[in-house]
C-alpha cells in the first residue's frame, strides 16, 4: 500500500504530517504563516522549562513545570522571534498583548512534538470583554468567540482528520467533514472532530514520558552543543545570531512596543499564537547554555548542598535569569523598572520532579576553539605598522679605534647616535622608536682621521671615534654643551611607572624637554620587535637620541611622536565618567549602584569591576586569589546576563586582571587552555604566565580572554605590579602586555569603536597604548597637589591619557572638601575615573557625602559629560596634530613665569586650568591658588566664575569657594558643550549630542571646528587612526567686529537637526545698543527681545536656583538659536546669527564683588568695614590704599589677598589696582606700613577696636 493510500485510510497517520497539536481530544492545525507576523510571546513557564530541560528532548512532568512557573515573574509571557512567513493567508486580526496573572496550579496543558504547552488561565468576563474591544477591526458576536481570554474570528471551513491514537483522540468521528475554523494573529486554526463525551484528564493530554535525570539531559545537551558548535564554526552569521539569542529578540520586541498606545511600565508588542520549542530552537539553545554555565560555576558548591538545597538554587538561578532578561527591555516611557525576581523565594521542587546533579558537568567553554587567524578585516596582533630603518642618505658611519659608530640625522634638530663593538647596528623597531625614516635634513660632515664633526643649523657634534665617553662625544646646542654619559636627560621631567604609595611628589623619569637647549633619551636597553614578535638587543651596544630644540618644546614633542608613533584615537565613551571601586559587589548590588547614578542624573560611561569579579577565596594549595579568570559564582551567577544589563544601560565594561600567577587548576578554563598548550593536567600543575612564549600568549588571548570577551567584557584593566623582569633578560612583561593587549583589542572594535587597553606606564613609547592607570594613590592633600603637575609633565614624554584614582584610593582621612576638589580636578584631567579601596568607610558615590560636597561632585560629573564634544575634538587633535590635551604652560609661552606654575596647565588650546589643591581658608571660606596669566594681549575670564575678568601678564592669587575651580579662557574662545547634563530616560553612555551649547568669550575673533566620529563604519585595521577626511566637522566662527556667529557648513554629516544655544560668558550689559539694524541678509537672526526677557527672568530672584548657577546665569547671556541642520543634502548648510557688534566683556564691579567676598568671610565685622572703605570709598592714591590694606595686622592675610584679587583684576574698573600689581610690588615684604591720614574718613584699626560696640561704627551696604 502506498503512502498516500495509507494516509487516506489512516487519518491519524495523515495528521502526523500536519503541523498542529492536540487539545481536549481535538486536533489543531497550524496554518502557513503570514508575511509580517507580530513579535511572539511565549508563556514564561515554557521558557523556564526549556532552560532546565533540553528543548530537543522529552517534556518534563507537569508538576515540574508548575514548580518552575512558581518562580517566574508575574508577567505570563516572554518574547521570542517569530518565523519567516509566506503571503498566502488572509488578513489577520491583531490585539494588544495582555498581561495575565500566572496560576501556580494551572492544570491545562497541550502537547506538540513532545513538548508541553500551558494554556493561559481563563480571564473574567470583564477581561474577556476588554480583550475583544482591542481588535483592530470591529467583530460582531456572530463571527467571533472567546476562549481563555483570547478572541477568535471564524475563518473559512477546512477539512479535519481523525487521529488513530485512541488515548489522545475520540474513537469515532466523521472524516473529511468540513467544519468551521478560526483565525488568530495571522494563523488559521481548524477544529478537529470531537467525541460526544469528554475523556478524563489522563486521556485528553498527550502521553508524557518519565522524568529524565539532569545528568542524562546535560550529557545529551553536551552532544547537541558539540554538533551545534561545528555548525556555528562553519557559519559566522549563524554564530552571531545564536549568541544574540534572546537579547536580540528583546530589543526587537521593545522597539515594536514603543509604538503601542498604552503607557505600560514595560512596552509590550502585539500578540501572536504560541509556537513550539522547535520554532525558536536557537533562542532556547542559548538559554540552555547559560543555565549549564551557571550550574558549572556552582560545581564546588554542589558538594556542600543537599539535594533539596541544590534544587532550590537551580530554580532560583533560572527564575532570576528569566526575570533579568525581561527587565533588560528598554523603557522609553521612563518608568523605573522594578525587580520582582530577586525579591522572590522560590518554592521547592516537588518530590516527583527529581533533578539529579551530574557528576561531570560539560564545560561552558567546550565548543570554543579560537585561533589568531584574521577574521574579516581584523588584522593579527602580530601585524602592526613600523618603518624603523633610517634614510641611508641621513647616515654617517664608520669604524674607530675601539669599535664602530653610526649617526643618523633624522632632522636638523634630532640626532640618533649609536656605538657597537662588533660593527652591528640596530634597525629593528624598539619600544621607543617605530619610525626612523625621516626626510634627509641639511648637514655638513668634516671627517678626519681621529675626529668627526657634524654640523646642522642647530647643533655641532664633535666625536673622537672611540667608544662613547664624556670627553669623546660632545654636542653643542646654542650656549649649552652636552657630553655623553649614557643617561637620559630632560630636567622638565616626564612621568613615572606608578603612583602606588606616593604621598606627594615623587621622582619622575626624564622626558624629551629641558630648560637647557637639549634633551637626551637613552634607548640602549629597550625591547625590540622583529616580524611582529618580541626580540632583545645584543649586549654592549649603545643607542640614544639627542633632541636639540633649544626651548621649542612643541616642535620637540611633535618630532618625538614622528619617531615613536602618535597617540591613537580614543572612543567617545572613554572621555566620560568612569565608576570604579575595589569592593566585592554582587551583580545585583552593582546594577543597583548604576541605576542609582542614573536616577541621580549622574552620567557614567564605563563600569570598572575590580578583582572580586573572579574567584578570590580559593584553596590554599593554589596560592593567593590575586589572579583569576573564573567568575565568582557567589557574586555573579550569570555574568552574561549581568554584562548584558550593563550594556543595555549604555555602559562599557572593563575588569581587573593581575596576570602574574597564570592559569591554575581551579579555573573554569584550565583544561581548555591546557589543551591548547598541550599542558599535562593530571597533577593540576599551574600554567605559568610566560609573556615570552608566543604559544602561551596565543592561548592567553585567543582562548582564555576571548571566551570572557564573548560573555561581554569590552576591554581589560591590566594591573601588572611584578616589576620589569621576565624569563628573557631585557623583556619587560608590562611592555608585552600593553603592546599585545592593545593590538588584540582590535577584534572588539564593533563594540568599543577603537582599540583600547587600560594599563600602567611602561616607558617611553607607552603613549601608543592608552589609557594609563597611575596606581593606588593615598587620600591626602599632598597626593592631590602633585597630580596636576604629574599629569602635565607626562606630556613631556608624549603620554597624554592618564587615568588617576580620582578621590584617592586608600589610607588618609575622609574629607568632603578634599573629595570635591579632587573631582573638580578630575573633570579637567584626561580621564575621570572615581575609585576607592576595599573599605566600608570609603566610597565615592556623591550621595554619600554632605550636601555641599554632593552638589559639587554632581555638578562636575555632569559638566564632564557636557564637555565630551569639546574633549572628542581635542582627542582628534591629539591623534592627528600631535597636541596632547594637557600641556604645561611653558609649551606655549617662553616667559620665565611659565616654569614657576607646575600645577597650572593648558586644557586644549584656549583653556587654562589652575586646580585648587589646598584646604579652604578658615576666614575666607575659600580655597586659593597662585596662578600666572600670560600676556597675550587679551583679557581672561573664569568660565566657572564669569563675574571676574582679569588682565594678563601677571601673577594672581585666585580664591574660589568649594563650588568653583579656576578655568580661564581668553577673549576669542569658543567651547562647545552638550546642552544636556545627562542622557535621557535615566540611562548612561554618551552618543553624539542632540543639542549643542556654544560658550563664547567675546572680545576678539574666535574659531572652533567641532569634530565628531565618522558616520560610516571604520575597518578594524584603521580604527585607531581613521582617515581624517571621514570625520564629521562643523566650523564655528565669531566675527568680533560685526558681531556675527557663523555655524556650518557641516562636512560629512547626515543633515540631522540639532538645537543650538549660545552662552555669552561675562557679557550682559548694553547688548541691545549694538543690534544690527535692518541687516539686508535674510539669514541673520536678531535676539534682542529674547535677551531682554532673559534678563528679566534672571532678575527674578523668586525662581528657585542654586547659588552658583544663579550667579553664573546673572553674568551670562543665553540665546537660543533654534533647531538647525548644517549638513547633508539640505540647503540650509550654514547660518549666521547677529548678536551685536563689537561686544565686550562686562567691566568688573569692584564694590559688588568685594562686598560678596567680605560678606562670606568669618572675621570681625568692624574690619570688614575697614577693608570695604579702603577698596571702594577712599579717594586717595591707589598705591597708598593698597599699602594701608596690607598693613592691617588684625586682618587675615587670606582676606587681604582675596580683596586684592578683585581690586586688581580688571584694569578697566574705576579705581582698579591692576597697575600696582603689574609694577611688581611685593606687598608681603613691606616693612613700612602707611597708616591713614588724620583727615581721612577711614578710621584706624585701633579706633575700630575702641568703638567696636557702637552701632555708629557700622555702615551696612
Amino acid at each position: 500500500m502506498s503512502a498516500d493510500d495509507e494516509k487516506q485510510s489512516n487519518p491519524a497517520a495523515a495528521a502526523q504530517d500536519v503541523d498542529g497539536f492536540w487539545h481536549n481530544g481535538s486536533f489543531y492545525a497550524w496554518a502557513p504563516p503570514v508575511t509580517k507576523p507580530p513579535p511572539v510571546r511565549i508563556p514564561s513557564r515554557l521558557v523556564v522549562a526549556a532552560i532546565l530541560h533540553d528543548p530537543t528532548k522529552n517534556a518534563p512532568e507537569k508538576d515540574t513545570v508548575d514548580a518552575i512557573a512558581a518562580c517566574c515573574p508575574t508577567t505570563e509571557t516572554a518574547v521570542v522571534t517569530a518565523p519567516v512567513p509566506n503571503q498566502q493567508q488572509p488578513q489577520s486580526i491583531t490585539t494588544h498583548s495582555q498581561i495575565i496573572e500566572s496560576k501556580q496550579g494551572a492544570d491545562t496543558f497541550v502537547s506538540h512534538n513532545g513538548h508541553i504547552f500551558a494554556w493561559a488561565p481563563p480571564v473574567s468576563k470583564r477581561q474577556q470583554q476588554d480583550c475583544a474591544t482591542t481588535f483592530s477591526q470591529p467583530i460582531t458576536t456572530e463571527h467571533n468567540f472567546s476562549h481563555n481570554g483570547h478572541s477568535y474570528a471564524w475563518a473559512s471551513p477546512v477539512t479535519t482528520r481523525q487521529p488513530e491514537n485512541q488515548t489522545d483522540a475520540p474513537a469515532q468521528s466523521k472524516q473529511d467533514t468540513p467544519t468551521k475554523a478560526f483565525c488568530h494573529n495571522g494563523h488559521s486554526f481548524a477544529w478537529a472532530s470531537t467525541e460526544p463525551k469528554r475523556r478524563s484528564e489522563s486521556t485528553t493530554r498527550a502521553p508524557m514520558q518519565d522524568p529524565v535525570s539532569l545528568s542524562t539531559q546535560l550529557g545529551e545537551t553536551q552532544k547537541k552543543m558539540e554538533e551545534l558548535g561545528e555548525s556555528l564554526q562553519r557559519s559566522q552569521a549563524h554564530l552571531e545570531r545564536t549568541r544574540a539569542g534572546i537579547l536580540e529578540s528583546l530589543a526587537e520586541s521593545s522597539r515594536a512596543g514603543m509604538a503601542q498606545p498604552d503607557p505600560l511600565p514595560l512596552p509590550l508588542p502585539r500578540s501572536s499564537p504560541p509556537r513550539s520549542f522547535k520554532d525558536f530552537q536557537d533562542e532556547l539553545v542559548e538559554a540552555r547554555r547559560l543555565a549549564v554555565s551557571c550550574i558549572a560555576r556552582n560545581q564546588d558548591q554542589r558538594n556542600r548542598l543537599s539535594s533539596g538545597e541544590l534544587h532550590n538554587k537551580l530554580l532560583a538561578m533560572t527564575s532570576r535569569f528569566l526575570g533579568e532578561r525581561l527587565q533588560a527591555q528598554p523603557n522609553p516611557q521612563g518608568h523605573v523598572a522594578q525587580d520582582p525576581i530577586s525579591q522572590q523565594t522560590p518554592d521547592p521542587l516537588p518530590s516527583n520532579a527529581t533533578l539529579e546533579p551530574p557528576n561531570v558537568l560539560p564545560s561552558r567553554y567546550a565548543f570554543a576553539s579560537k585561533t589568531d587567524k584574521p577574521q574579516d578585516d581584523i588584522p593579527s596582533r602580530y601585524t602592526f605598522t613600523t618603518d624603523p630603518v633610517a634614510n641611508p642618505q641621513s647616515i654617517v658611519k664608520g669604524q674607530g679605534q675601539e669599535g664602530h659608530y653610526r649617526f643618523s640625522l633624522l632632522t636638523d634638530k634630532l640626532l640618533r647616535f649609536e656605538w657597537s663593538p662588533d660593527g652591528g647596528f640596530e634597525d629593528r623597531a624598539s619600544t621607543t622608536a617605530f619610525f626612523r625614516s625621516f626626510p634627509t635634513p641639511e648637514f655638513q660632515v668634516d671627517d678626519n682621521k681621529d675626529k668627526l664633526e657634524i654640523n646642522t643649523k642647530y647643533f655641532h657634534l664633535t666625536y673622537d671615534k672611540n667608544e662613547f665617553s664624556s670627553s669623546g662625544l660632545t654636542v653643542k646646542v646654542g650656549n649649552d654643551v652636552w657630553r655623553y654619559d649614557g643617561k637620559s636627560y630632560g630636567d622638565l621631567g616626564g612621568t613615572a611607572r606608578t603612583l602606588d604609595q606616593a604621598d606627594g611628589r615623587i621622582p619622575l623619569e626624564p622626558g624629551v624637554l629641558s630648560r637647557k637647549a637639549y634633551a637626551v633619551l637613552d634607548d640602549s636597553a629597550s625591547m625590540l620587535f622583529e616580524d611582529g614578535w618580541i626580540a632583545t638587543r645584543k649586549p654592549g651596544r649603545k643607542d640614544g637620541y639627542l633632541f636639540a630644540y633649544h626651548g621649542d618644546h612643541k616642535a620637540a614633542i611633535k618630532d618625538f611622536y614622528r619617531l615613536s608613533g602618535g597617540q591613537p584615537l580614543l572612543p567617545r565613551w572613554a572621555l566620560g565618567n568612569w565608576w570604579s571601586r575595589y569592593h566585592a559587589y554582587s551583580d545585583m548590588e552593582y546594577l543597583a549602584v548604576m541605576r542609582r547614578f542614573a536616577t541621580e542624573k549622574i552620567p557614567l560611561n564605563v563600569a570598572v569591576i575590580d578583582m572580586d569579579w573572579h574567584k578570590v577565596n580559593i584553596p590554599a594549595k593554589y596560592g593567593s586569589g590575586w589572579t583569576g579568570y573564573s567568575w565568582n559564582p557567589d557574586l555573579f551567577p550569570m555574568p552574561e546576563n549581568f554584562l548584558s544589563n550593563l550594556h543595555d544601560m549604555g555602559l562599557k565594561v572593563t575588569v581587573n586582571d593581575h596576570p602574574a600567577d597564570g592559569i591554575r587548576a581551579f579555573e573554569d578554563q584550565y583544561k581548555i587552555v591546557a589543551k591548547a598548550l598541550d599542558h599535562d593536567t593530571s597533577n593540576e600543575e599551574p600554567i605559568r604566565f610566560d609573556c615570552t612564549n608566543k604559544k602561551f600568549l596565543d592561548a592567553y588571548f585567543d582562548v582564555l580572554k576571548a571566551n570572557l570577551e564573548d560573555e561581554g567584557i569590552d576591554f581589560w584593566w591590566i594591573d601588572w605590579q611584578q616589576g620589569n623582569r621576565s624569563r628573557i633578560p631585557g623583556v619587560d612583561p608590562l611592555w608585552v602586555l600593553n603592546h599585545y593587549h592593545y593590538l588584540t583589542s582590535r577584534r572588539n572594535v564593533k563594540t568599543t569603536a577603537t582599540p583600547i587597553t587600560f594599563s600602567r606606564y611602561a616607558g617611553a613609547g607607552s603613549h601608543r597604548y592608552p589609557i594609563g592607570f597611575s596606581g593606588d594613590t593615598l587620600i591626602t592633600w599632598a597626593s592631590l597637589h602633585f597630580q596636576p603637575e604629574f599629569t602635565a609633565t607626562a606630556s613631556n614624554i608624549g603620554y597624554g591619557w592618564w587615568s588617576h584614582d580620582i578621590g584617592g584610593h586608600y589610607a588618609g582621612v575622609r574629607s568632603n572638601e578634599l573629595t570635591a576638589r579632587w573631582v573638580q580636578f578630575g573633570c579637567f584631567s584626561p580621564i575621570l575615573r572615581l575609585h576607592s579601596e576595599k573599605s566600608q568607610w570609603n566610597s565615592k558615590e556623591p550621595w554619600l557625602y554632605e550636601p555641599e560636597a554632593r552638589e559639587v561632585m554632581t555638578d562636575y560629573l555632569q559638566l564632564r559629560y557636557r564637555l565630551i564634544p569639546f574633549l572628542y575634538t581635542m582627542n582628534v587633535r591629539a591623534c592627528y596634530e600631535f597636541e596632547p590635551l594637557i600641556q604645561p604652560m611653558y609649551w606655549n609661552h617662553k616667559d620665565e613665569e611659565a616654569y614657576t606654575v607646575p600645577n597650572q596647565y593648558y586644557f586644549g588650546p584656549d583653556l587654562i586650568v589652575a586646580p585648587i589643591t589646598t584646604p579652604n581658608d578658615s576666614a575666607t571660606l575659600m580655597g586659593s591658588v597662585r596662578a600666572w596669566l600670560p600676556n597675550t594681549g587679551r583679557r581672561y575670564i573664569d568660565i566657572r566664575h564669569p563675574s571676574l575678568v582679569y588682565d594678563g601678564g601677571r601673577y594672581v592669587d585666585i580664591h574660589r569657594p568649594l563650588s568653583d575651580i579656576p578655568v580661564f579662557a581668553k577673549e576669542g574662545t569658543i567651547i562647545p558643550l552638550d546642552t544636556a547634563k545627562s542622557p535621557r530616560h535615566r540611562q548612561h553612555g554618551s552618543s553624539r549630542p542632540r543639542a549643542i551649547t556654544i560658550q563664547l568669550v567675546v572680545g576678539a575673533d574666535a574659531y572652533f571646528e567641532l569634530v565628531e566620529e565618522p558616520t560610516s563604519t571604520v575597518p578594524a585595521a584603521k580604527a585607531d587612526r581613521p582617515d581624517p577626511s571621514t570625520f564629521v566637522r562643523t566650523p564655528i566662527r565669531w566675527d568680533q567686529k560685526e558681531g556675527v556667529l557663523t555655524i556650518g557648513p557641516e562636512v560629512n554629516g547626515q543633515g540631522q537637526g540639532r538645537d543650538w544655544t549660545v552662552e555669552l560668558l561675562g557679557c550682559t550689559k548694553a547688548m541691545h545698543k549694538n543690534r544690527v539694524d535692518d541687516d539686508p541678509r535674510s539669514d541673520v537672526q536678531n535676539f534682542d527681545r529674547f535677551r531682554e526677557r532673559l534678563r528679566e527672568r534672571l532678575r527674578d530672584t523668586s525662581r528657585p536656583r542654586r547659588d552658583r548657577e544663579q550667579a553664573q546665569s546673572l553674568h551670562t547671556t543665553t540665546v537660543y538659536l533654534g533647531t538647525h541642520a548644517f549638513g547633508g543634502d539640505i540647503a540650509d548648510k550654514k547660518r549666521e546669527f547677529s548678536l551685536g557688534k563689537d561686544l565686550q566683556l562686562d567691566v568688573v564691579d569692584i564694590a559688588a564683588r568685594v562686598h560678596e567676598m567680605l560678606y562670606r568671610c568669618e572675621m570681625k565685622y568692624p574690619m570688614k568695614e575697614v577693608i570695604y572703605d579702603l577698596v571702594t570709598r577712599d579717594e586717595g592714591p591707589v598705591k597708598e590704599r593698597v599699602e594701608r590694606l596690607w598693613g592691617l595686622e588684625k586682618v587675615p592675610m587670606s582676606v587681604k589677598k582675596a580683596a586684592m584679587e578683585i581690586w586688581g583684576a580688571d584694569g578697566r574698573s574705576e579705581g582698579s589696582a591692576v597697575e600696582v600689581m603689574k609694577e611688581g610690588v611685593v606687598l608681603q615684604d613691606m616693612e613700612e606700613v602707611v597708616m591713614p591720614r588724620t583727615d581721612d574718613k577711614v578710621k584706624s584699626e585701633d579706633e575700630w577696636d575702641e568703638d567696636a560696640r557702637s552701632e555708629q561704627s557700622y555702615e551696612f551696604v
